[in-house]
């Protein structure tokens, strides 16, 4: 892409299992009072209309002498225990997922006084963003100016992901609602938890948004209500590419998945872009968010019980465009770009996300629910 010459080369949050479609899934613009909005929905259960409740009091008063009068036998007590997950209703189970995972977060300057942000997660160190300096931001806005000219051609892209995107990484793997109920579950929960970090580091950080720095941004929808610094969007698309990775290995049921993963991948890239062009993100939101989405998934991978550390880093920003291939150079190689892939991130398996991860694997392309 020329630098200078045109292009060339948080919503409430919406609902997991009952996800209305596939994603009837808000995004970040706003999250609810309790963070979870309607985080799940197909197990939520509605009032009945006063008819009906009204036929149900007169049903109840005509037959229930049929009962007799008792006692009435004791009722045996359910097990407690990780058995019980499906009992609950999808709602109820994202509150567990994420009370699992953000009991465990922590996030404080590397230093008193630093003008930095460090996220842990149990003991380790997993994240650590500088603060990008006020000329560094002011130069980012040029990226944003030169990315408006691709606004005509993806108003539908950009409306259409301003929540959790869920249908567009399905259409690459043939996700289905019927077939792939937990498949969707473990894919909210992951958005959902990403969301939740990045809005950590955002708090902490405070980095103006682009319209905020440069009047000649103009953006083409609502300004969100938070920091710039990392991209939530890109947070949330990374983890989902991540996890989807994983589990599609897991299910090995997909031929040409080497394809896929190559789509995954450029359809992460492409929704982080799409916050540029729309003007509400800097390309170094983009980089920070990026590396932020994959820890997210690779620490719900962990706690899921998939072997295999996830990677701490350290995120400098520098002024360079975002692509997918730069990113994946970087993860190759172990630092470039302002990012530094320093060492393990580690988390514990729990038999919350484990009970998740298992059905989800159960759902192998190709065999149905």
């Amino acid at each position: 892409m020329a630098r200078n010459g045109g292009i060339g080369g948080i919503g409430g949050i919406g609902g997991i299992g009952g996800i209305g479609g596939i994603g009837g899934i808000g995004g970040i613009g706003g999250i609810g009072a309790s963070g979870l909005g309607g985080f799940l929905g197909a197990g939520a259960a509605e009032g009945y209309d006063p008819i009906l409740t009204l036929g149900l009091q007169v049903s109840s008063e005509g037959i229930a002498h049929i009962a007799g009068d008792g006692p009435l036998q004791q009722p045996t007590d359910l097990a407690q225990g990780p058995q019980n997950m499906g009992r609950w209703a999808d709602w109820v189970r994202g509150s567990l997922y994420l009370t699992d995972f953000l009991k465990d977060l922590s996030w404080e300057p590397s230093t008193e006084g630093a003008d930095d942000i460090v996220l842990k997660f149990e003991t380790f160190e997993v994240a650590r963003f500088d603060r990008p300096s006020a000329q560094l931001v002011q130069e980012q806005t040029q990226w944003v100016l030169d990315y408006a000219g691709l606004r005509a051609d993806r108003t539908a892209e950009i409306t259409s992901q301003l929540g959790f995107p869920t249908e567009y990484f399905a259409s690459i793997l043939g996700l289905h609602p019927a077939q792939h109920r937990f498949t969707f579950e473990l894919i909210t929960a992951t958005q959902l938890l990403s969301a939740h970090v990045a809005m950590i580091a955002k708090h902490a950080l405070a980095i103006r948004r682009p319209d905020q720095v440069d009047a000649r941004v103009l953006p083409m929808i609502t300004t969100p209500g938070h920091g710039s610094f990392p991209s939530a969007h890109a947070t949330e698309a990374h983890a989902v590419f991540a996890l989807l990775n994983r589990l599609s290995q897991e299910w090995g049921s997909l031929a040409d998945m080497d394809q896929r993963k190559a789509l995954l991948r450029k359809l992460a890239e492409r929704i982080s872009v799409n916050r540029t062009v729309a003007g509400v993100h800097y390309p170094m939101d983009s980089w920070a968010g990026a590396a932020l989405g994959q820890l997210v998934a690779e620490l719900v991978l962990q706690r899921c019980g998939v072997v295999g550390g996830g990677q701490a880093f350290h995120y400098t920003a520098v002024d360079a465009d975002f692509m997918a291939g730069r990113f994946e150079e970087v993860e190759a190689s172990g630092e470039g770009y302002g990012l530094d892939f320093r060492c393990a991130a580690e988390a514990t398996k729990t038999d919350t996300f484990a009970w998740l991860w298992d059905r989800a694997v159960g759902e192998a392309q190709g065999t149905g629910a």
